[in-house]
């Protein structure tokens, strides 16, 4: 025989069995842990706060500033293991061309973060700078080379870095560029462009006119270039990513566009020859794992 379940008296058959309510003592008991628990919240988060603040404070923001040959002909800015963005760009109203940092160092450090070697026609700016361990994935710095428009038309510029970002926003005669970890964007024009980075995209803000050659080769980043006036060779390669170029009307282009067998699509939109003589440029572009598309500009 079955001992029928006895409910407290005024609770309905089927609803669960409230718990019984907390004594003064118990009540008293959890608002002791909560006061706990808050308190050490509270002491994780200044202890956090000071061991920023202190590390905050080991750290202080310098400028230094380095003018340039106005006879100058081939230009190295060498970032080393700072990470930077370098700005390439032309002002009418200087009269000489010089090199602009900003920089996030060691407060211990004393020494001037820019250098100089120069011999005239060439000139070689370092960043000797310690780099900030806590920035060692951020941008630590920003170089601004200034030009005149007239110097930097003849102008070979060469940027090397180990991390950071070019930005080059002038009219030059070439432009170098070797990168480990970072992007180059690019606008204005050059008889050049030879672009290597192992881990970054290559892009233009706007459509960019090279006369000569332009090559950009990267392990791991898109390709994404416009171009209003096409070099007469163009050359592309990323491992590992997509390849996007236009080019202006009217063409033809000789077009050798590839992917890795089943990785990829190529699409070819603009008038092709096989004749080299005749195209108005003739265009080379590898994707191992992604896509190429080679258009008109728009």
């Amino acid at each position: 025989m079955t001992t029928p379940l006895l409910l407290p008296p005024g609770q309905p058959a089927g609803q669960p069995t409230a718990p019984p309510p907390l004594s003064p003592g118990g009540r008293t008991a959890v608002r002791v842990g909560l006061i706990a628990l808050a308190g050490v919240l509270i002491t994780a988060v200044i202890v956090s706060l000071a061991g920023f603040a202190w590390g905050a404070s080991r750290f202080r923001v310098v400028a230094d500033t380095i003018t340039l040959p106005a006879t100058l002909r081939a230009l190295t800015v060498d970032t080393g293991p700072v990470p930077a963005l370098i700005r390439i760009t032309t002002d009418r109203d200087v009269s000489e061309p010089r090199v602009d940092l900003r920089l996030i160092s060691p407060a211990r450090t004393d020494v001037e973060p820019l250098t100089l070697g120069a011999d005239g026609r060439s000139a070689r700016v370092s960043v000797s700078a310690e780099p900030a361990p806590m920035l060692r994935w951020a941008r630590g710095g920003e170089i601004t080379v200034v030009l005149p428009p007239q110097l930097a038309r003849g102008l070979a510029v060469t940027t090397e870095q180990d991390m950071g970002v070019v930005m080059a926003d002038a009219d030059v005669d070439q432009l170098t560029a070797r990168t480990t970890d970072g992007a180059v964007v690019l606008n204005g024009s050059a008889r050049r462009i030879d672009i290597t980075n192992d881990h970054g995209d290559v892009a233009s803000r706007n459509a960019i006119s090279v006369a000569e050659s332009f090559r950009a080769v990267t392990e791991t980043g898109d390709v994404s270039v416009d171009f209003a006036a096409a070099p007469a060779v163009v050359d592309v390669e990323t491992g590992d990513g997509d390849v996007v170029l236009a080019v202006p009307d009217p063409g033809p282009y000789a077009v050798n566009a590839s992917t890795g067998e089943g990785r990829g699509s190529t699409v070819v939109s603009v008038p092709q020859t096989r004749n080299r003589d005749d195209a108005a440029s003739v265009v080379t572009a590898r994707s191992e794992t992604g896509d190429v598309v080679i258009e008109a500009l728009r």
